[in-house]
């Protein structure tokens, strides 16, 4: 069974190394500037945590162990030349799966996903030669949900308060966290209009 993730600041490296060398992403996820999904975020991020249902979700996807956290824009800059090339739109959210038990700092197991839509052709040899894939997540029944506005150096306090209020509330942890970036801002250089969701299925 999954345990709550050791929170500490040096879970906040994971986020900030990765987007800090990873600028170039922004441009390309142009649904995390969709101003419903932004509007309702930082509303969300004012309240305390919820529990709340997951939907099934189809991405491209790439899994492996990376030698830290920096390492995740190799991912990343794989899975945006799979899409390019199979002509495929992004339909949601970019999330991030941490699979370890804990932070951890080096030999980090990790899968980015970009969401499609789930009538996308995508060719049937395609990924053939990679470990990408084209997957459905499973539609998870409960997920404690924090979300938190501004910058990732100051990610920490919304892992704190999730995983106190999970604890508060008698729930265990079931499945692997995800990191759900909603809202991110190329021009704002002080990352004060951020917005991360984090889920944590639980049972």
């Amino acid at each position: 069974m999954w345990e709550a993730l050791v929170i500490s600041t040096q879970i906040v490296t994971r986020s900030t190394e990765i987007f800090a060398t990873a600028r170039w992403f922004v441009h390309f996820v142009v649904m995390s500037e969709c101003a419903a999904v932004a509007a309702a975020a930082v509303e969300a991020a004012s309240k305390p945590p919820v529990l709340k249902s997951l939907p099934e979700v189809r991405v491209v996807t790439l899994r492996a162990v990376i030698p830290n956290c920096r390492a995740q824009r190799t991912l990343w800059d794989q899975v945006l030349a799979f899409t390019r090339s199979q002509g495929l739109a992004i339909a949601g959210p970019c999330l991030t799966i941490y699979y370890d038990q804990g932070y951890r700092e080096r030999d980090v197991d990790a899968e980015v996903c970009l969401p499609i839509a789930k009538d996308a052709k995508v060719t049937e040899d395609a990924g053939s030669t990679s470990s990408i894939t084209v997957r459905v997540l499973p539609a998870v029944p409960r997920a404690a949900s924090a979300v938190h506005l501004g910058s990732y150096d100051a990610l920490n306090p919304a892992y704190l308060k999730l995983y106190e209020w999970i604890s508060k509330e008698h729930l265990q942890p079931n499945a692997p966290v995800r990191e759900v970036y909603l809202r991110m801002d190329i021009e704002d250089t002080s990352e004060g209009s951020f917005v991360t969701e984090i889920q944590q299925p639980v049972a």
